[in-house]
């Protein structure tokens, strides 16, 4: 199960573009939990795996060859939604 930092930090990012692109210029999921930690949310690399992995539910099989081939950290950015494919 997701924790509940996890998806706090995905609907802070939903709606603040600010954020958005703050959390964009991270090059590292170390960035992506520091970050966090800034908006004084605790998460972990078994957090950012487990957002990662739902993510894959979501896509279509041409999604997923994309998906596959794009470095992890952005696709940690892509599942919290700071990012798109």
């Amino acid at each position: 199960m997701t924790s509940a930092q996890a998806m706090r930090l995905k609907l802070l990012l939903k709606d603040d573009t600010l954020l958005q692109q703050e959390l964009s210029r991270c090059s590292s999921p170390d960035e992506v939990i520091a970050f966090a930690a800034k908006l004084q949310l605790q998460l972990s690399m078994a957090d950012l795996l487990r957002m990662e992995a739902l993510m894959t539910l979501t896509l279509t099989d041409e999604q997923l060859n994309d998906w596959y081939t794009t470095p992890y950290w952005k696709r940690v950015l892509t599942s919290l939604g700071a990012a798109t494919l």
